[in-house]
This record gives C-alpha cells, sequence and structure tokens, in this order.
C-alpha cells in the first residue's frame, strides 16, 4: 500500500492529520464528527482485515475494491452506502486508462476513499483540510468537495478537445496528413470512453440530489443537483464533440477521395494524351509496305503528326479543364 492519509475532526471542531489504521476506532466514538481516511495504492490482507473488523463492511464492498469497473455505481447498506466514481487521470502514460476509479464508502460519521493512483482531486481537499479551508463538515458535505474538483478538472481537459477537433478539422480540409486518420480516432475513442464514464456518474450524483443515498443530508442535496448539472453541461457538450469528431472523419474521406479521383483524372489524361502516339509508332512500325515508307521526308511528316495530335489534345483538355 502506497499511502494511508486523513483527517480526524472532532465535535469540538477541532481536526487532527491521520496516518495510521489505529484511528479506525474513533469512528464509532460519542465525540467524532468526521473520520476521514483515504488510501492509496494495494490493498493489503492486513488493511482489509481491520477495515471489516472495525466497521463492519459486507464482503462485497472490499470485494468491489479489487474490481476494476468502467462504470460508476452506488450501493445502499444498513449503516453506510457505497459509491464508485471515476476521476481525470491527468498524469497518464499513454497507454493507461483515461480515468481513475475511486471506491468510496460514506456513512454518517466517516468517509473511506480508495483508489490505486493519485488523484488530483482528492489531493487538492487534503490540501484544503490542511490549510483549514474546510472545518466542521460532515461526510456528505466532504464528499460533495471532493466530487466538484473532480468536475473542475473534468471541464478544461473536455473544453481543450474543441480547439483540437477544430485543428484536425482544418487539416483534413487542407493537408490530410498520413496519421491524421489516427488520431481522429484515437481522439473519438478517448470522447467515447469519457461518456462511458460521464454519462452514469451523472446518474449517481443525480441519486445523491435527490435522497437515494441514505447517507447525504437534505440540506447538503442542493450542492449535489448543482454539481450534476455541471456534469450534466459536460457531457452535452462531449456529444457535441461526437459529432464533430464524425463530421471530421467523413471530411478526411471526401478529401482523401477527392485527392484520389483528381490523381486518376491526371493518369487518365496523361494516358489519353500518349494513346494516340502509341497508334502513330505502332502503325508506322509494323513490318510492311505502308504509304510514304520510302519517302525521305517520312520521318519528319510522321514527327509533326504525333507533336500535332498531342498539343491538340492537350489544348481539348484544357479547354473542358479536365487538369
Amino acid at each position: 500500500m502506497d499511502g494511508l492519509r486523513g483527517y480526524l475532526i472532532k465535535s469540538d471542531k477541532s481536526c487532527s492529520h491521520v496516518e495510521t489504521l489505529s484511528v479506525l476506532e474513533s469512528a464509532t466514538a460519542p465525540d467524532t464528527k468526521l473520520l476521514w481516511l483515504d488510501i492509496q495504492g494495494e490493498l493489503s490482507e492486513e488493511v482489509e482485515a481491520e477495515l471489516s473488523r472495525v466497521l463492519g463492511w459486507h464482503p462485497i464492498v472490499l470485494e468491489n475494491f479489487h474490481l476494476a469497473s468502467s462504470r460508476p455505481k452506488l450501493i445502499n447498506f444498513d449503516r453506510y452506502s457505497q459509491v464508485t466514481l471515476h476521476a481525470l487521470n491527468l498524469d497518464r502514460p499513454h497507454e493507461e486508462r483515461l480515468t481513475i476509479e475511486i471506491d468510496i464508502v460514506i456513512a454518517k460519521t466517516y468517509l473511506i476513499t480508495y483508489h490505486k493512483h493519485p488523484v488530483r482531486s482528492i489531493e487538492e481537499t487534503l490540501e484544503d483540510l490542511r490549510e483549514g479551508r474546510l472545518v466542521s463538515l460532515g461526510a456528505d458535505e466532504l464528499l460533495y468537495h471532493i466530487v466538484s474538483h473532480g468536475i473542475d478538472k473534468y471541464t478544461p481537459a473536455i473544453e481543450g478537445k474543441k480547439d483540437l477537433i477544430a485543428a484536425l478539422e482544418q487539416e483534413a480540409l487542407y493537408s490530410p496528413g498520413q496519421d491524421l486518420l489516427e488520431r481522429i480516432v484515437l481522439l473519438r475513442d478517448e470522447v467515447i470512453e469519457l461518456g462511458v464514464v460521464m454519462t452514469p456518474q451523472q446518474l449517481i450524483l443525480s441519486q445523491m440530489a435527490t435522497g437515494v443515498c441514505r447517507h447525504v443530508r437534505p440540506f447538503i442535496r442542493p450542492y449535489f443537483k448543482d454539481a450534476e448539472s455541471r456534469m450534466r453541461n459536460l457531457i452535452d457538450e462531449l456529444n457535441s464533440y461526437k459529432e464533430m469528431l464524425a463530421n471530421s472523419l467523413e471530411l478526411y474521406r471526401s478529401a482523401m477521395s477527392s485527392r484520389t479521383n483528381g490523381t486518376m483524372t491526371v493518369l487518365t489524361a496523361m494516358s489519353a494524351l500518349f494513346l494516340p502516339l502509341t497508334f502513330l509508332t505502332g502503325l508506322f512500325g509494323m513490318n510492311v509496305n505502308l504509304p510514304l515508307a520510302h519517302q525521305n521526308h517520312a520521318f519528319i511528316f510522321i514527327v509533326v503528326l504525333c507533336l500535332t495530335s498531342f498539343v491538340g489534345m492537350m489544348a481539348y483538355f484544357k479547354i473542358k479543364s479536365w487538369f
């Protein structure tokens, strides 16, 4: 396990930093207002056993911690709820997933978050607590701050794709390169992956805003309603980008088809220009007695005839604007 950190907030508004599992016993203490533990990395068997023993989790909770899910979800239990969300993987290598799964267990007095890789929204929420910008808050309010920071990361990442798509459209229209199709497809796959994650995530936020999650208090639900509205706006923007990328693909195909047609036109015109020359040279090259065969100026006549045919056809093609 790479790290365990969090904060313990008491009823007297005192806030202390924690880094060990021994603080789990405080989750059910009468003077505890909130215990937040953030776990990053691989879960050890000892950590799992301690979480189950102290907090009394159902086995399926820890099972979901180990299962990679591409879709957010919400499961209600009697004394707690499990929520799976996804944050952007902003520091990812190209081959890694676009998002990071965050498994969350929320109860009245504690919030447990688990993720295998660093998550910016969680780091910023930890910084808010460290700097004293968040005090005397509940588990549901803390969860909202994590969600809000996460949406803040989605916004520039999605809006930034608009300029990228516009640049791809310009390239497809004027100078389609060999790797353009691959870049369009990669960007389309990213947009689709974001849509797969964000659409059900909007539903989860809507459930939190309407009371489906039992551990979100009524006066906190409007915050999640606002977060759900922001997420819905981003999804609408993402859907418009899907249409733009489809148009870019169509534009690329049209540009490549036009380029191919232009090439075929030139090749056809060149073939047509040399067709009469081939005929004349083949005709007078036959090993039979032909008119002019014994004339001294026959060669000059044939050359002039070939040049006249060539120039005449070029003039005709130019008039027709075939090239």
